[in-house]
C-alpha cells in the first residue's frame, strides 16, 4: 500500500463522528469531487474506502443508495465513479449542506471544523510521496474557485501552500517536512505523520553517516597523496647527493618517513616526538629543496 493510501485509510478509520465535524468532513468529500452543482453531483476515486463514505454522506443526507460503477483507471488500479444527475436530489443534497452554486458554506469550512473538512478534501483529492523519495503532499482541486477557496482556508489556518500549473490544473502542494506532518496530524493521520517523522530521522542520520564517511575518504586520498609526494622528493634528493646539504632535523625527519611511508603527520610527529608543525616545516623545506632541483635540472 502506498503512503498516499496509508493515509487515506487512516483517516477512513479514524473519521470524526461528533455531527459538526462530520458535517465538514463530508462536504469536503462531496464539494472537492469531479463535480458538486445543481445538475450533477459526482465522485470519482481509486480507494473503496472513499467511494462507501461518499455512499454514506449522500444516503445520509438524502435517504437514498446511490450505486458506484467499477472500472479501470488508466493506471491499471480499479476506479470507483458515484454519479447523482437527478436536479431535484442534487439540490436537495447543496441545501442539505447550506451551499449555494458558486457561495460554499463557509460554516462548515472554516473554523473548529475545518481539519475535518480538510480530511474529507484530501481523500478524493489528495495524495503524498513516499517519505523516503521525497517530502510532497498535494492537493488537486477540480476548479480554479476550489483551489482559491481552498488557498486561502490553509492560508488562514497558518499553512500557506505553494501553487503551480500542471496540464492547465491548479495544484497546491507543500514539500517541508514538519508542514507535511502538522498536515497529516489535522486531517486525522497521526502514525503516518509519525512515520514521516521517522522516515526523516532515518535519512538524516543515513545523510550524516554518508558525510562523514565521504569526509573521511577526502582525507584518506590527500594524505596518501601528500605521502607519495613527500617519498618521490626524499627519493629525488637522496639520488642526487642533495639530501646531505639538508639541516639534520630535516635528515632525521626524511628516515623517518621513509620507514613509515604510509603513516600520518601526526603518527610521523608521534615518532618523533615532535609537534605536527615542527614536522610540517621539515617537510616543506624537503619539497622546497626538491622543486628547486627539479628547476635547475628542467632543460632550457
Amino acid at each position: 500500500m502506498s503512503f498516499a493510501a496509508r493515509i487515506k485509510e487512516e483517516i477512513f478509520q479514524g473519521r470524526p463522528s461528533r455531527k459538526p465535524y462530520y458535517s465538514a468532513f463530508c462536504y469536503g468529500l462531496l464539494l472537492f469531487g469531479r463535480q458538486f452543482g445543481e445538475q450533477a453531483v459526482s465522485v470519482a476515486t481509486e480507494h473503496r474506502s472513499v467511494s462507501k463514505l461518499c455512499g454514506w454522506a449522500i444516503r445520509e443526507r438524502l435517504g437514498e443508495r446511490i450505486p458506484f460503477s467499477e472500472q479501470t483507471a488508466p493506471r491499471g488500479l480499479p476506479l470507483y465513479t458515484m454519479e447523482l444527475t437527478q436536479p431535484a436530489l442534487c439540490q436537495r443534497l447543496l441545501d442539505s449542506f447550506g451551499h449555494a452554486e458558486g457561495q460554499p458554506n463557509r460554516g462548515l469550512i472554516g473554523g473548529e471544523g475545518f481539519p475535518a473538512f480538510l480530511a474529507g478534501v484530501f481523500l478524493v483529492c489528495g495524495t503524498a510521496s513516499e517519505p523516503v523519495k521525497s517530502y510532497h503532499l498535494e492537493f488537486l482541486p477540480p476548479s480554479e474557485d476550489l483551489a482559491d477557496l481552498l488557498f486561502e482556508e490553509l492560508s488562514l489556518a497558518g499553512y500557506p501552500p505553494k501553487s503551480s500549473q500542471r496540464r492547465g490544473e491548479t495544484v497546491l502542494y507543500f514539500k517541508e517536512s514538519e508542514q507535511i506532518e502538522d498536515l497529516l496530524t489535522m486531517m486525522g493521520a497521526p502514525h503516518c505523520s509519525l512515520e514521516l517523522m521517522e522516515t526523516k530521522v532515518y535519512k538524516d542520520l543515513r545523510n550524516r553517516a554518508n558525510r562523514a564517511t565521504n569526509c573521511e575518504t577526502a582525507n584518506i586520498d590527500k594524505m596518501v597523496r601528500a605521502c607519495t609526494q613527500q617519498l618521490a622528493d626524499i627519493a629525488l634528493l637522496r639520488e642526487s647527493g642533495a639530501l646531505e646539504s639538508l639541516p639534520a632535523a630535516a635528515q632525521a625527519i626524511a628516515r623517518l618517513r621513509e620507514a613509515h611511508p604510509d603513516a600520518s603527520l601526526s603518527e610521523l610527529s608521534a615518532c618523533a616526538s615532535l609537534s605536527r608543525s615542527a614536522v610540517n616545516h621539515r617537510l616543506r623545506q624537503i619539497a622546497q629543496a626538491a622543486a628547486r632541483l627539479r628547476e635547475e635540472e628542467r632543460p632550457e
